[in-house]
């Protein structure tokens, strides 16, 4: 099944606050394929603007907010 997680973060060198939109595959297992769909700046896609060292680090902040999403739902979960 699909996932999506969207956070804030901060790249560049003005550190500029841009919104990124990651999709990831969930079982019983874990989590995987994890994959940045967007990332804008003021509602503008700047996805291929960035630099590789800028998106790997989104790609770890986007980890990060997929293990939040997911360790607050285990936290949390009624049945």
């Amino acid at each position: 099944m699909s996932y999506s997680v969207e956070f804030q973060a901060t790249t560049g060198a003005g550190s500029e606050a841009v919104t990124v939109t990651m999709t990831y595959e969930r079982d019983d297992v874990g989590i995987y394929s994890e994959n940045i769909e967007s990332i804008t700046f003021n509602g503008m896609d700047v996805m291929g603007l960035l630099s590789e060292e800028q998106f790997m680090d989104l790609e770890l902040q986007g980890c990060q907010a997929i293990h939040d999403q997911h360790k607050f739902a285990m936290e949390n979960y009624e049945p």
